[in-house]
């Protein structure tokens, strides 16, 4: 190396470890005054009555610099941040606080946080209501009670019939509530109506509820004192919310011994769209299980039902639509013809839903929404074709104002039409008589929520109706009350009046009658602890106004009027326990009603043919590990209903004999995504009798024939293979079964 070489590599080293040297004492003196201008931030978090609150999360507002209380309730940390500042403190149970100042006097603060009465254990309106889903925080039943109570095979209506409130009316399939008639009932499908619930059957044969289960995401049935926003029914709603956006995307298939279906859900950012199908056919399965009656052609369905979804950055829009056609032709006995009489029946229903949720601010909701129905039914009577056109809709709008966690207030209004036609001929025959109806109802209504503690919540609501039939207005006030007594029991007091317009076959024979009306007296008590669920429910319901007419040669009622009247009282009792037993739950539910009504053609006040005055279910679910399989028990029994024998002197004095029904399923998890399901009704064989009918005229010994109504047939199987594809191999159908 050359002396002038090594000279440079010195001076060099030299000029490094200056600057080296100058940096660190940058970069120190730089620390020293950053770690200065921290703000030391400190306190003390309690409640009202000064009790520490630990695990509460403090922090400055749009930063990271925070920390949580210990068990003292203090907190101590640090933030680069200067001048003025908002401190948060939030803490589940209770009101989020903020407070604003320098960060320099942001030390040795003391905070009291307000409880939440929107807490876990706060007080909920519980008169009247039952709630299935997880959109409640008191939930009776969960999504998988609903659909997979043994005897149900899938039916929501009958899984809601094993509660309390209601009656066994086993040629029907409807759901008649506490002593009321089954058309006292309205469904809705988040949140608007739906105007053909059910399915076309034949005379004496149960129909079932039209929608798929595997929709829905929760169901709240309430059998009494419900809320200003729902109108039209006399005794109690079905509230049935379909699913949000979908996680994934995924396939189902369904193999069953009475049709098939197919499952489909596409998915997308902010976009979904989920389709089922199904094909149902009574014809095989009525060569394994035989029924009682003359069938030329089985019950046959086609069925198609869509949801599309799309996610707005405030809200999310809902279509749905679903199209049913059935069929089937039947001949029957009739009491009064020696030849059975010739039953063919068309029905074909399409039906639309759209709706939005979202936020319009902070403290402001709009829910808005519309419904179409459009439902032809065609029957042919031996000779005698009927035909039945109904066009309907439905629109809503509703404000929710939220000015705080304590009150709620809503307003909104509603349009409903219909337009209907009944058309009877003859076969070979010009004769033709035809009967329409045109009718407009608008409504408004307003509510308001309010939490005064977390252990007392009041509802006042107010609804308004305008029917264009009647050219009449009516107001419907409407309140309840809660009150917590206990850590974990409450109390619920409602009371509300309720109008509904008569049926449209019976508005197209008459233009004189007005709103039926109901007053709801419920007074409820509601205990939920650990997994165990006690209700206890007292009512009264008044009906004024109910309409009757006089029956011509037993056949065609006329004199239509509004002078009607009756009541309905009683208890209803309901114990659900998930605890005590390991893999196994069950509920009991047991209902005592005394009823009376002047309705229709009854010549006196008498309780009526669709009232059971006992009814009791036990329902049970045990899980069973090693096989992998969960089976189901359910026993229904009603006491007898009563009848009008005509032979007797008294009316409405006869009763059935009491109605009994041992079932039982059974759903295998042969693997994560394919299930095997059964399930078999009254499996002890016992001989149900619905009803009687009895002739019009009397016998050549004066007297009445009859003949009884049973079951279709005794038994009813069902068996179906059920699998899922999707990404996510632990998703399955049992929920949907």
């Amino acid at each position: 190396m050359s002396p002038a070489k090594g000279n440079f590599v010195s001076v060099n080293h030299q000029y490094l470890y200056r600057m080296l040297r100058t940096t660190l004492v940058f970069f120190i003196l730089l620390t020293t005054q950053f770690l200065s201008a921290q703000g030391q931030i400190s306190g003390r978090v309690c409640d009202k009555k000064g009790n520490p609150v630990p695990g509460a999360n403090v922090y400055i507002d749009k930063s990271y610099d925070g920390a949580s209380t210990d068990a003292n309730g203090t907190f101590n940390f640090k933030s680069n941040t200067s001048g003025k500042q908002t401190l948060v403190v939030s803490c589940i149970g209770f009101v989020t606080t903020k407070l604003s100042k320098d960060v320099k006097e942001m030390q040795n603060l003391q905070i009291r946080l307000k409880e939440s009465v929107n807490s876990l254990n706060a007080v909920m309106i519980t008169a009247g209501t039952f709630s299935a889903g997880d959109n409640t925080k008191i939930s009776v039943l969960k999504p998988l009670d609903v659909v997979t109570t043994a005897g149900a095979a899938g039916n929501y209506i009958a899984a809601f019939k094993t509660l309390p409130g209601t009656a066994t009316v086993g040629e029907s399939g409807e759901l008649f509530i506490r002593g009321g008639n089954s058309y006292e009932s309205q469904t809705f499908i988040d949140g608007m109506r739906v105007f053909k619930p059910y399915t076309a059957s034949a005379k004496n044969n149960p129909s079932r509820a039209r929608y798929s289960p595997m929709l829905f995401k929760g169901t709240t049935f309430s059998t009494g004192g419900y809320s200003a926003e729902y109108g039209q029914a006399l005794s109690g709603v079905l509230l049935l919310d379909t699913k949000d956006t979908p996680i994934e995307e995924s396939s189902e298939i369904s193999i069953m011994s009475v049709g098939a279906g197919f499952g489909q859900v596409i998915k997308k950012e902010k976009d979904a769209l989920t389709v089922n199908a199904s094909y149902t056919n009574l014809a095989p399965y009525n060569k394994l299980n035989a029924s009682k009656q003359e069938w030329e052609k089985l019950p046959e369905k086609i069925s198609g039902e869509a949801v599309y979804r799309h996610q707005f950055n405030k809200g999310l829009l809902k279509f749905y639509t679903a199209y049913h056609h059935t069929q089937f032709h039947i001949l029957q006995k009739d009491i009064d013809y020696l030849e059975k009489l010739s039953y063919n029946t068309k029905e074909k229903d399409l039906y639309f839903n759209t709706s939005y949720n979202g936020s319009i601010s902070e403290t402001c909701l709009l829910k808005a929404g519309a419904s179409y129905s459009n439902n032809h039914n065609k029957e042919k009577i031996d000779s005698i074709s009927i035909s039945n056109k109904e066009k309907n809709g439905h629109v809503k709008f509703k404000l929710k104002h939220i000015p705080n966690e304590n009150i709620k207030l809503s307003m909104g209004a509603e349009y409903f039409f219909t337009v209907a036609n009944k058309t009877i001929s003859l076969s070979n025959s010009a004769w033709e008589q035809n009967y329409n109806l045109k009718n407009q109802l608008a409504a408004i209504f307003t509510e308001s929520n309010i939490l005064f503690t977390k252990n007392t919540a009041l509802t006042v609501g107010l609804r308004g109706e305008y029917a264009d039939y009647s050219e009449s207005f009516h107001l419907s006030p409407r309140i309840s009350v809660g009150q917590k007594v206990s850590e974990h029991g409450q109390l619920s007091f409602a009371w509300g009046e309720f109008y509904q317009l008569p049926q449209n076959r019976n508005l197209q024979l008459s233009q004189s009658l007005k709103e039926e009306k109901s007053q709801h007296y419920l007074f409820n008590y509601h205990y939920n602890n650990d997994k165990r669920i006690l209700r206890a429910e007292l009512y009264y319901k008044k009906y004024a106004d109910l309409m009757k007419y006089e029956m011509i040669d037993n056949s065609s009622p006329s004199n239509f009027n509004n002078t009607g009247s009756g009541y309905a009282r009683g208890l209803d009792l309901y114990w659900k326990d998930e605890k005590t037993f390991k893999n196994f739950e069950y509920w009991i539910s047991y209902s005592y009603l005394d009823t009376e009504r002047d309705d229709k053609d009854f010549p006196e006040k008498a309780a009526s043919n669709f009232s059971n005055k006992h009814n009791l279910s036990i329902v049970g679910k045990y899980w069973v590990e090693k096989l992998r399989s969960l089976i189901g028990i359910s026993y229904n029994f009603a006491s007898g209903r009563p009848y009008n024998d005509p032979n007797s002197d008294k009316f409405m004095s006869k009763k059935t004999k009491s109605y009994t029904n041992l079932s039982l399923n059974w759903s295998w998890l042969i693997s994560q995504q394919t299930i095997f399901y059964c399930s078999a009704t009254n499996i002890l064989g016992h001989n149900n009798i619905y009803n009687y009918d009895y002739s019009n005229k009397p016998n050549s010994e004066g007297q009445y024939n009859r003949q009884a109504i049973p079951p279709d047939t005794k038994h009813f199987f069902f068996a179906g293979l059920f699998i899922t594809i999707s990404k996510n191999k632990n998703k399955n159908q049992l929920k949907n079964l």
